[in-house]
């Protein structure tokens, strides 16, 4: 090699290290995505219930208080109960307020015919009289885990071309466990909050959209979205804010509209007898029978936000949503209301849920239509920002 072309190789390499320098300089830092642990309450169970139960290989029961090992065995087969002693195994009584159960294996527990990845978390609760009466079930797992458990619980994860329907839940999912470990309460795996169906239902396209969103959440002015969802908003999600959903007032859940939830053909028809309303009027101390149900206020889709119950003594507002839930409708969104002969009311409606945020109908819909989760999230959460849980912001 020459002097020459030496000297131009040294002086190529060297413009390169510059240029990469620069480039490892200015780019911008990965964010290091947490995947944090949740407990979420699986169930109760009364004294002297039984829950069948099953472990494969190793496990140990453990002292939630001083971490002592109770007991260290392999496999198991037979019942949970809550005994006079507490939490019992078997033949085994823990004779503890608190213990874990841990297990070495992945989806090693069998409770009540379901599998669970994760630690079980037994908790017994005594009465008046210092006496154990209820034995309080949680599961404590990883985020991602839970977040693919109720994927499966919430969608058909199995109906072909809504992966993008799936992303957008995971991620909505993903922010409200969140949401709800930062306000200090109680994650529940039933309806009430997100439901929850351990691992037996799993599906590769719901494993693959975790994957793709894998530490996604949504955030509204740098905080966790309260991330509401619902099944069908009957045409349009409401205002959070309107249907005291939310303290404070969140562009990202304003409402929005989708005409193709509200087809006629989708429409339901409920009959609630007259002892159910009797006993909402005698709940609130307006007497025996329910004299009328009247609407004060309802969105531009029909969707009662504040009802009157009148009776004799007297007359109480409530939201929609405590009325849909102490009727048992589907939703408030109502098209027709009848008085039949016997005292009952027949109530002609569309949607299910309480159609406050992500509409899960809807969301599927658009996945089959080709649209992508970030386009689909922004219809239902306007303007919220998809970024990253990083520790600071999981800390906030």
């Amino acid at each position: 090699m020459s002097k020459k072309l030496g000297v131009g190789f040294v002086a190529l390499f060297s413009v390169l290290a510059i240029l990469l320098a620069q480039v490892l300089t200015v780019a911008p830092p990965v964010p290091d995505v947490v995947n944090p642990f949740v407990t979420v309450k699986l169930k109760s169970l009364s004294r002297n219930d039984a829950l069948p139960l099953e472990i494969s290989g190793r496990w140990q029961l453990i002292d939630s208080k001083t971490n002592e090992v109770l007991i260290e065995r392999d496999n198991f087969q037979g019942d949970l109960v809550c005994d006079i002693t507490g939490p019992k195994l078997g033949a085994y009584a823990a004779n503890r307020d608190k213990v874990y159960l841990h297990c070495d294996s992945k989806d090693a527990l069998r409770l009540n015919y379901f599998s669970y990845p994760g630690e079980l978390i037994i908790e017994a609760e005594r009465n008046r009289l210092n006496q154990y009466q209820q034995l309080n079930l949680y599961l404590r797992l990883k985020l991602e885990d839970y977040v693919l458990g109720v994927i499966c619980g919430e969608l058909p994860s199995q109906t072909p071309s809504i992966g993008a329907a799936l992303e957008a839940q995971s991620i909505a999912a993903r922010t409200y466990a969140i949401f709800k470990i930062q306000q200090g309460k109680q994650l529940r795996g039933d309806s009430r909050d997100q439901v929850y169906k351990g691992s037996d239902h799993n599906t590769h396209q719901a494993r693959d959209a975790v994957h793709a969103t894998r530490g996604l959440v949504l955030s509204e002015d740098g905080l966790i979205l309260p991330s509401f969802f619902h099944r069908s908003c009957g045409g349009g999600t409401a205002n959070s804010f309107e249907a005291e959903f939310s303290k404070n007032k969140l562009n990202a859940l304003v409402g929005s509209i989708d005409p193709q939830c509200g087809d006629v053909y989708q429409r339901w028809q409920r009959t609630v007898p007259v002892d159910k309303l009797d006993r909402l009027s005698t709940e609130f101390k307006l007497g025996d029978t329910l004299q009328a149900l009247n609407t004060v206020s309802k969105d531009k889709f029909q969707r009662r936000l504040v009802m009157r119950l009148q009776g004799e003594n007297g007359h109480q507002d409530l939201t929609g949503e405590f009325v849909r839930a102490r009727l048992g409708l589907p939703s408030m969104i109502w098209h027709g209301l009848i008085l039949n002969r016997d005292g009952s009311i027949t109530i002609t409606g569309s949607g299910h849920g309480h159609g406050i945020g992500f509409c899960q109908e809807g969301a599927m819909r658009q996945a089959k239509q080709g649209l992508d989760y970030a386009t689909i999230l922004q219809h239902y959460y306007p303007g919220a920002e998809v970024e990253s849980l990083t520790a600071n912001l999981f800390n906030q």
